[in-house]
């Protein structure tokens, strides 16, 4: 509850700030089929959804540099839309972009959160030959995972750590958890939880929900030659769909041994254990 003074502030500065804010924010995790969600989301004649989907508005250099005013106009379409959406899993990597809660929460304190989670395991993978094809990762699977701590890709995994920071800021019943594998298997009926989650109507139906985005089978590690042109978004898609071969090789399936499965197991146990207490979700077919 902000004092007088900042309350006066901050009515000044929405007033001089068209557009609107978010009512709904997909924080994350990394590759849990958010883009998909987004897309879903996005079909809906109720929901403006943010273009390019991932703002990440609430790191602190944007958030800094952007300022309100640009948040509020990247959510004007459609016009007279009941909810606004952004999904930025860079939101639940704490140990990269720290303060991301408290940003939020003094922005858009009503603001519902939905957290996407897969096995902690495959989201590992997933992430690895995500990192692997963007460049960022130049090492083997098994060696990208020999400091648990100071591993992104295990970090990113410690989904309850992630999560309780927003716990800080947000009441409980503003957060939804949603599984990936339910996502995957029922879309339509993800959607129908999104939309009670916000207020709007279950039962929408569009040809879009179900289909899936951003395959990492596509990916390529890229070589000297298409790390030159890896930050330049159109054209390393330009080059992977017509001469893939001249800038880099496709990336090998990730595969665990026994001591690096075990351990890292162990290390996300008690993680996993209190996101199933908070979510009420069983996670079944996880590998932990």
């Amino acid at each position: 509850m902000g004092d007088g003074r900042t309350d006066t502030v901050r009515a000044a500065t929405t007033a001089q700030s068209p557009g609107r804010l978010p009512d709904l924010v997909i924080i994350g995790a990394m590759k849990c089929a958010t883009s998909s969600l987004h897309q879903y989301l996005g079909a809906h004649p109720d929901f403006a959804v943010s273009s390019p989907k991932e703002l990440d508005f609430f790191l602190a250099e944007r958030h800094a540099q952007l300022g309100e005013g640009w948040y509020r106009r990247q959510f004007d379409e459609p016009p007279g839309a009941l909810r606004a959406l952004e999904s930025s899993p860079n939101y639940t990597k704490r140990h990269e972009h720290p303060g991301v809660p408290e940003r939020m929460a003094a922005m858009i304190p009503s603001a519902r959160l939905l957290y996407v989670l897969r096995d902690p395991l495959k989201r590992i993978e997933s992430h690895w030959v995500h990192s692997v094809g963007a460049g960022r990762i130049r090492t083997g699977f098994t060696e990208s995972l020999t400091d648990l701590a100071a591993s992104p890709l295990v970090q990113t995994s410690r989904y309850w750590w992630q999560l309780s920071a927003f716990l800080d800021h947000f009441p409980a019943e503003q957060v939804r958890v949603v599984s990936y594998e339910q996502l995957s298997a029922q879309p339509e009926s993800v959607v129908d939880e999104v939309l009670s989650f916000v207020g709007l109507e279950p039962g929408f139906r569009h040809p879009i929900i179900g289909k899936a985005t951003h395959l990492s089978s596509n990916k390529l590690r890229p070589n000297r030659l298409g790390l030159l042109f890896w930050k330049d978004r159109t054209t390393r898609n330009r080059l992977r769909r017509y001469v893939p071969r001249l800038v880099g090789s496709p990336i090998e399936r990730p595969q665990w041994d026994d001591d690096t499965r075990k351990r890292v197991s162990d290390y996300l146990a008690d993680d996993v254990a209190a996101i199933r207490r908070f979510s009420g979700l069983a996670f079944d077919d996880w590998s932990i």
